[in-house]
């Protein structure tokens, strides 16, 4: 499916295009010396000159022809087709001194405004492109395409405002099936869905066949949970011929939604027949936790001569997950070659199935041979490391992850893990200084955020910054129930119980099965008052975590 970006890029690439366009004389040059040509017979032999070295990859030659044309024939193609040239060739400061030039004689030329908008567009310098195209609005104020084009770069920049406006900028006569999806496209991004959904029912009545359009009002419809809505729209792309595997996809995944796992299944074996279809329909069937309908999908690839090896991988979740079958798992997982993308994948979930079955020590050989056999793979030494977390060992676990930290300094999975381990072993300020160096080298580490501001929290102490890097871990990954407990907790802290209230209970539907959450729940209750809640949060969190002396002491004085 086409989106807004994809169709600048079109567009511009259509210009570059059309900057080949030969500049031919009328007439084919006549063959008479060099010092008895006309200045038109010159121009044409330069042009030829150009064209020629170019093809060629012969700069220089194509540089001396093209000053010769800019001095004897500058029209407006030649600016064009010259700094083409100049930007394949890497000189883009060029390119634009060039175009920049071609727009001053002529200022009419949307094809010059639009390839010096592009030279910024392609280095994301939206500002400039937008300025670029406002300035050849200046001077042209009707061309209604010049809007559109202007438009699509706000949307691409996430401007939708200032996109809508720019349409909005082009008479009613004017706004075609093309401007009424760009339209929807930035209504859309303003949250005005509706509007977007009449603007694109308005796009598909003036071209039936704008398939953009009828899978954006499909996808709108989706968005707001009008499945039905949405499913007639899919149903409505397949009737016009659609025949990729999206659309099949999404209806699928509408159908399970839905709860209609057979009618999603027999959608599927309606649609395309290769092998990268069949693995993501499995996969959204068992997301949804439908293995029958995933077997049905599986097997029969699993037993086509071109089955490609990744499919292990998926007979290996369907196994563990809709079978609970480790050891079948397991085997499928060494079917997957080691030239496969999915390799180290593959390799991973070994060693967590072989933890999960009691085989400790085959995980640990494994990891080893794996760790000597790809020794610049960091995530070998990070599954020892977890190895021996999961065995009580935390002294062990940091030796090994001190070890790979000090060949990967800057790899925020090891560093994350050495955090935790040293918080684990009491060393709490060391392990805070490790979330300060991750979120240094990345600051969008939503799991380093909410572990400083959390632990900022439980020690009472740079309250209001624990509160912004909680926050921000939220913005990164808004349902994720730990992080929202830890807001809960920052706010507890802050003495906002009301709000603390409110996230907690948001936590515990999110995970229900942390000990700790439940007993922030407690807390937090108690302090509210409400001592039926507060029993419900200590009592669950006993039952995950029994003989917890802490927490069955609150539960006591309740």
């Amino acid at each position: 499916m086409h989106r807004h970006t994809a169709a600048i890029l079109v567009l511009l690439a259509a210009l570059g295009a059309a900057s080949c366009a030969p500049l031919r004389p009328d007439t084919a040059p006549p063959a008479v010396p060099v010092a008895e040509r006309s200045p038109r017979a010159e121009a044409a032999y330069n042009y030829l000159k150009f064209e020629e070295a170019r093809r060629a990859g012969n700069d220089a030659d194509a540089q001396d022809a093209l000053d010769a044309l800019l001095r004897l024939d500058p029209r407006e193609s030649v600016f064009r087709q010259g700094a083409d040239f100049l930007w394949r060739a890497g000189r883009v400061d060029e390119a634009r001194v060039l175009l920049k030039d071609g727009i001053s004689r002529y200022p009419g030329s949307r094809e010059l405004a639009v390839a010096l908008a592009n030279t910024y567009y392609a280095e994301r310098r939206h500002d400039d492109a937008i300025a670029t195209m406002s300035d050849y609005l200046a001077r042209n104020p009707q061309d209604w395409t010049a809007y559109k084009d202007m438009a699509l770069i706000h949307l691409d920049a996430g401007q939708h405002a200032q996109a809508l406006e720019n349409l909005r900028s082009i008479p009613p006569a004017e706004r075609n099936a093309a401007i009424l999806y760009y339209s929807a496209k930035a209504s859309a991004g303003l949250g005005l869905n509706r509007q977007a959904r009449e603007m694109l029912r308005e796009a598909v009545t003036k071209d039936v066949f704008f398939v953009e359009a009828w899978a954006e009002l499909a996808y709108l419809f989706e968005v707001d949970g009008n499945y039905l809505e949405a499913e007639k729209v899919y149903t409505r792309l397949l009737d016009l011929g659609e025949t990729g595997s999206e659309v099949h996809l999404r209806l699928i995944s509408l159908n399970l939604k839905l709860n209609q796992p057979d009618r999603a299944l027999e959608i599927y074996r309606k649609g395309p027949t290769d092998a990268a279809y069949a693995l993501e329909a499995a996969a959204l069937f068992m997301d949804e936790k439908f293995y029958e309908q995933a077997r049905a999908v599986l097997v029969p690839l699993s037993e086509r001569g071109d089955a490609p090896d990744r499919i292990w991988f998926s007979m290996a979740v369907l196994a563990y997950e809709g079978d609970s079958d480790a050891g079948r798992a397991i085997r499928y997982l060494e079917r997957i070659p080691d030239t496969d993308p999915n390799y180290h994948r593959a390799a991973q979930f070994r060693i967590h199935l072989l933890l999960d079955k009691g085989e400790t020590e085959q995980a640990l050989d494994l990891i080893h041979e794996l760790a000597d056999r790809y020794p610049d793979q960091s995530q070998y030494p990070l599954l020892e490391a977890g190895y021996h977390q999961r065995q009580g060992d935390n002294a062990q676990a940091l030796a090994v992850l001190d070890k790979a930290v000090s060949r990967w300094p800057e790899d925020t999975q090891l560093l994350y893990s050495r955090g935790v381990v040293l918080e684990k072993l009491g060393r709490t300020d060391e392990g805070l200084e490790v979330m300060e160096q991750i979120i240094t080298i990345d600051s969008e580490h939503a799991d380093a955020l909410n572990f400083l501001g959390y632990m900022l929290a439980d020690q009472g102490r740079e309250l209001e910054r624990a509160l912004m890097l909680v926050s921000r871990a939220l913005e990164i990954e808004p349902d994720n129930g730990y992080i929202i407990d830890s807001l809960a907790w920052v706010h507890f802290r802050l003495g906002d119980t009301r709000k603390a209230w409110e996230l907690v209970r948001r936590a515990v539907e999110h995970v229900a099965d942390e000990a700790d959450i439940w007993e922030h729940y407690g807390d937090i209750a108690a302090r509210m008052g409400l001592r039926d809640k507060a029993r419900e949060g200590y009592r669950n969190s006993l039952e995950l975590r029994p003989g917890e002396v802490r927490v069955q002491g609150k539960l006591d004085a309740l």
